[in-house]
């Protein structure tokens, strides 16, 4: 089976494609260039293949599309149980080494939406894990998962207690940040009056908030002035 799908994804590569990622994603990992619509489509073919528990016991992470790919079947295949999930996923993060990654793999399971508290208990000790993008992984699924009225509080209290000074973590922290004040800006602004980020975090969420069409002119003003300094 990695032998068909390593043809398959060499098949969907683009030399001109994988020149534009290369200088978009600082990876380790080998850039294919595979369009995202093409790995999403084989994907969801690979999900439904009665072999997509053995790809997922054997997968290959020899690229950076091979590591995507991986997390974008994970995220299709509806049967799992969370411990299933965990099992296949967690060894999958710790080889995420750039933003993408993170972005694209972390944002969309559907399992996530259907099991948020024990998501959020499995993953709490990415929060301050060493790593820059195991805690943007953390920062992320609260973003895309846990924006919601019933966990904001939560969401908002571990976003000020990720550790910051990494700049994929800080900037995802800013992301997050920003989508609260668009959903929740009374619960969201009280933690930036308190300073709790720092300069650059608490400066990026306000710029990013007050880029969205969903915040009216006149809280877009009240921000401008929260700005540091």
């Amino acid at each position: 089976m990695n032998k068909r799908i390593n043809h398959q994804l060499h098949t969907l590569a683009e030399t001109n494609y994988k020149k534009f990622k290369e200088k978009l994603i600082p990876t380790k990992y080998e850039i294919l260039g595979i369009r995202m619509p093409a790995l999403k489509k084989l994907a969801k073919e690979l999900a439904k293949d009665p072999d997509v528990d053995f790809y997922l016991k054997n997968a290959e992470y020899t690229t950076y599309e091979h590591i995507m790919l991986y997390g974008l079947v994970l995220g299709q295949i509806k049967n799992l149980s969370p411990e299933t999930f965990f099992r296949y996923l967690d060894p999958l993060i710790l080889r995420f080494d750039n933003w993408a990654h993170v972005d694209c793999i972390i944002t969309f399971p559907s399992l996530f939406k259907k099991y948020p508290d024990e998501m959020l208990s499995h993953f709490l000790p990415l929060k301050t894990h060493g790593g820059e993008f195991t805690k943007r992984t953390f920062v992320l699924f609260l973003m895309a998962h846990c924006m919601d009225e019933a966990h904001i509080d939560t969401t908002l209290k571990h976003l000020s207690e990720v550790p910051q000074g990494q700049y994929y973590t800080d900037m995802s922290i800013a992301w997050a940040l920003s989508v609260g004040l668009i959903k929740f800006y009374d619960k969201t602004i009280s933690y930036l009056e308190q300073k709790v980020f720092t300069r650059f975090v608490h400066n990026k969420a306000i710029q990013k908030a007050r880029e969205s069409y969903r915040v009216s002119p006149e809280l877009k003003e009240h921000l401008n002035t929260m700005k540091i300094k």
